[in-house]
This record gives structure tokens, C-alpha cells and sequence, in this order.
């Protein structure tokens, strides 16, 4: 494509064919166009030099390239954007040729429950007939099929619109996207044709990033703002009742989206009742359109009642049956790293999960003391460089409801691992004496499994899925279902 078909009105210069969109100069080949993105160490402004020696056609940056570099790549066209994630975002669409406009496009957001409800309405979308594609916490994929694991959540703009149009190749018909706060700030989902938002809760976390509750609050309600200038013709929005900012979120809509709800305790379009949680399953009666429809769910807990809530909202809303999205909620066996089971013959029990606040470290632990058990015995730690008001709650947490805590480190990144482990013991130090410090979390983990007895249960807290841990000066591979199957083989 054309540079100007991308960006629209360009200065007086070239207008050259356009081969590829990207932000990293290491990968702006021959007819690239390149976006000088800012960045929180170093700014892309920096790399246009490298690009352009690479082959790069054109630049757009947030500021007038410099005089001696537009002499030095005279055939190079220069353009600046007063905000360069937008446009990278708009010229993404254009240049993969607007793929979510072709796929009915899930929109999930929230604190919570985010990847969980994406596998299990990726489980109902398949039962449906349909062929589904996901971008996500845990990994990019389309029919089952991996396309890539996930750099982030919700990724930069050009690699979203990238495989929102592999999805199309493919022959998906929907896409079920996690939309991080993140994402939703930096404008990297301006340009994704929304035919249901989800809001799964709020909870605090990353106000490293948002600086507040209300910041953080505000971002995750831009998605609803996309739905409503999406182009698509059936859109909706799906809701949780049951939490405290859903009403502001109506508010904010003013009736001008179609809206289904869903509860465990509120009254709801959609409502969960007769919970029974106290085995290995989760089941319920489903409560919608004047029937009563009975749930089993091979996931554990209330808070995965929720997901499922959250996922067969968000299909019916976008035109499944409910019968069938009950069935496809019910044949979902599993959530990598979501209470994944351990599970080696042991006489004890052990869950690794990615529970990385104190709320959700309160609620997995809540739903586990439902289960019948001996000892609860809990892992966690909290990764350096990020929101840290939530090390001494999350410490509260793991005391309040364990019978021991071990705390040890999780990704410490720049961090020294003990400081982190500091301000964890300074929410619970004279509070509790039931917990212990580890520092390295292969002994913790080693310790967790050492001490558990006949009917324990020992959960693994902070990373789940995850296959590595980040320090300092390195990554490493660290998988915590790996490590603690390696100490359940050498307890035996």
C-alpha cells in the first residue's frame, strides 16, 4: 500500500510503497514503515537512523526529523503524529485491511478472570460451530492451533492487527481478545471493531502504571467507548452485577448499548444460583430468559462461577444458544496455570495459580478452604517493579486464611528480592506468626511440598502459567508446576 493510503494526508515528498509496519527498527526491512515509538528507557527517535540504513521507506516520529538525517536518506519519506500509538494503531488496520471487521470480535476486560474466561468462551464458540481465534495472557492461537506465546496480553497495535488478520487467513470466524488496562491506555485497540465487551470486576492492581484507582477505572471503561463507535450493526455490552463499578459503567453508557447482566448475588439477566463448590467441580443452576438450565464445571471455586458467567453472557450476547454455551462451558477440563492440579499420585493436593494480588490470592484461598482438607499451606511472593501497595495486603491475605505462608520471590526484576520480601513481612510481622521467609523459590517450593501431610493442600501462588523468572541481571526457566513435581518425585 501506499504510505498516504496509511496515514492519510502526508508533507510534500515521496509517496512510496509501503511493505511492512513496525516499531522496531531491527525489523524495518526494505519498504518498511517505521513508528519512532517513546519508550520508558529509551526512545525510538534514537533508532531512526538504524532503520532507514535497514530500508526503511518512511518514519513517523513525534517530532521533525533532523535536517542532516533527511539529507543523508533523501528518498525517505518523514512524517510526525501528535500521538504515535493512534497512528500506529490506524495505520496497522489499514495496512492488514481492517481483519476485526471480519470477525465477530470478544472484548474482555477487567482486574480478574480475564484468561479463564477467554479459554472457556473459546470452548463455547467451538461447540458453536465456529472456528475461534484468541489473543491473550497466555498465548496467540486460532483453532486450537499456537500462533505465538504472548509478549503481552493485549500486543502492540501492528502485531495485534498482524494476527487479527492470520485469524482471517485461517478461516476463523471470531475472536475472543483479553484487553488489558494497559492496552486500553495506550490506544492500542483504537482501530478493533468490538462486537461484545465483557467487564469481568475491579479489583486494584497496576497503579504503578495508572497512577490510580479512578485512572485504572477509566481505562478499562475506554473499552466500552470502542464498542459504542464500533461500525458493527448487533453490539452489546455484558456486565457484572455483582460489582461495584458496573452501575458507573451504565451510567457512562447512557442506555445507548444493548446491555446483558450477570450475578451470583444481584439480580441479572444471567444469575448463578445453588451454588455447589465443595467438591472437585463447580455447579450451579443458570437462571436466564425464564429457564433454569443446570452447570457443571470441571473448574474450581466461585470466582470461576463468575468466568463462566462472564463467558456464556458474552456468547449469547453475541447470538450463541444458551444450551450450547452451556455445554461448551462445561467441556472446558482446564486453565493452564488457573488452580492447575499437581497432581503425581501424592496423598496431598497441590494448585499452581496465577493469583498475583491480594484479592485474588483471598479469593482462590477462600474457594480452597471450601474443599475438604487437612493443612492449607501457601507460596507466594510479589514481582519486583510493579504496584507495590499490594505486597502487604497480599502478605495479609496468604497469613489470614493459610495455615502456613511461605514467602519467597516471585519475578524480582531490578528488585532485590529480599527488600521485596520486606515489605510483604511488614503487613504481617506482630500479626501473624504462621508464616516463614524463604527467599529462593525453588526451597520454598521444595519446603511446601516437604512439609505436606496426608489430606494438605498446597497452593502455588504468583506466576501459573508462566515458564520463566525474571532477576535482575537475567531470565531464567522456572515453571512452578515443573519444580513442584520435581519435589513430589524426591519426596517419594
Amino acid at each position: 500500500m501506499k504510505l498516504s493510503q496509511l496515514l492519510g494526508n502526508i508533507p510534500d515528498g515521496p509517496d512510496p510503497e509501503i511493505s511492512a509496519v513496525t516499531n522496531d527498527s531491527r525489523l524495518a526491512g526494505p519498504g518498511a514503515l517505521f513508528f519512532a515509538m517513546p519508550g520508558a528507557k529509551t526512545s525510538g527517535e534514537n533508532f531512526i537512523k538504524q532503520a532507514l540504513e535497514k530500508g526503511a521507506a518512511a518514519v513517523v516520529s513525534g517530532a521533525c526529523a533532523p535536517p542532516a538525517l533527511r539529507a543523508a536518506f533523501p528518498c525517505a519519506a518523514y512524517a510526525t503524529a501528535p500521538d504515535l500509538q493512534r497512528a500506529l494503531s490506524a495505520a496497522a488496520a489499514a495496512f492488514y485491511g481492517h481483519p476485526s471487521q471480519k470477525l465477530k470480535i470478544y472484548g474482555l476486560t477487567g482486574t480478574k478472570g480475564k484468561t479463564t474466561t477467554a479459554y472457556l468462551l473459546e470452548s463455547i464458540l467451538a461447540r458453536a460451530g465456529a472456528v475461534p481465534g484468541v489473543v491473550g495472557t497466555i498465548d496467540y492461537r486460532v483453532g486450537g492451533r499456537v500462533l505465538a506465546a504472548a509478549a503481552n496480553t493485549t500486543p502492540f497495535a501492528h502485531t495485534l492487527q498482524e494476527l487479527l488478520a492470520s485469524m482471517v487467513s485461517a478461516g476463523a470466524h471470531a475472536a475472543v481478545m483479553e484487553v488489558s488496562s494497559h492496552a486500553l491506555a495506550a490506544g492500542r485497540v483504537e482501530d478493533v471493531a468490538f462486537d461484545v465487551a465483557a467487564f469481568t470486576n475491579l479489583q486494584s492492581d497496576h497503579l504503578d502504571y495508572h497512577g490510580s484507582r479512578e485512572n485504572y477505572f477509566a481505562a478499562k471503561a475506554r473499552l466500552f467507548e470502542l464498542l459504542e463507535r464500533s461500525p458493527k450493526k448487533e453490539k452489546a455490552a455484558v456486565l457484572n452485577a455483582d460489582d461495584e463499578k458496573t452501575p458507573e459503567l451504565i451510567r457512562l453508557m447512557a442506555g445507548r448499548l444493548k446491555t446483558f447482566t450477570f450475578a451470583v448475588d444481584a439480580p441479572a439477566d444471567l444469575r448463578a444460583e445453588g451454588l455447589d463448590l465443595r467438591a472437585g467441580y463447580a455447579a450451579f443452576t443458570l437462571a436466564a430468559t425464564g429457564r433454569r438450565l443446570p452447570v457443571r464445571l470441571n473448574l474450581l471455586g466461585r470466582h470461576n462461577v463468575y468466568n463462566a458467567l462472564a463467558a456464556i453472557a458474552s456468547a449469547f450476547a453475541g447470538g450463541v444458544a444458551l444450551e450450547t454455551a452451556v455445554e461448551g462451558a462445561a467441556a472446558l477440563l482446564n486453565v493452564p496455570g488457573r488452580l492447575e492440579r499437581v497432581d503425581l499420585g501424592q496423598d496431598f493436593t497441590v494448585f499452581v495459580d496465577y493469583a498475583h494480588t491480594a484479592a485474588s490470592l483471598e479469593n482462590v484461598l477462600s474457594n480452597l478452604k471450601l474443599l475438604p482438607h487437612g493443612r492449607l499451606i501457601t507460596v507466594f511472593g510479589c514481582g519486583g517493579d510493579r504496584d507495590r501497595t499490594k505486597r502487604a495486603p497480599m502478605g495479609r491475605a496468604a497469613c489470614a486464611l493459610s495455615d502456613l505462608a511461605i514467602v519467597t520471590s516471585d519475578n524480582p526484576r531490578s528488585e532485590e528480592p529480599a527488600a521485596i520480601i520486606a515489605e510483604i513481612e511488614a503487613g504481617i510481622k506482630g500479626a501473624f506468626g504462621n508464616y516463614e521467609l524463604v527467599p529462593d523459590r525453588k526451597e520454598a517450593i521444595d519446603r511446601a511440598i516437604g512439609t505436606a501431610r496426608k489430606g494438605d493442600i498446597v497452593l502455588i501462588a504468583g506466576k501459573g502459567h508462566e515458564t520463566y523468572q525474571i532477576l535482575k541481571d537475567r531470565t531464567v526457566h522456572f515453571s512452578d508446576a515443573e519444580t513442584a513435581a520435581e519435589a513430589i518425585k524426591g519426596k517419594r
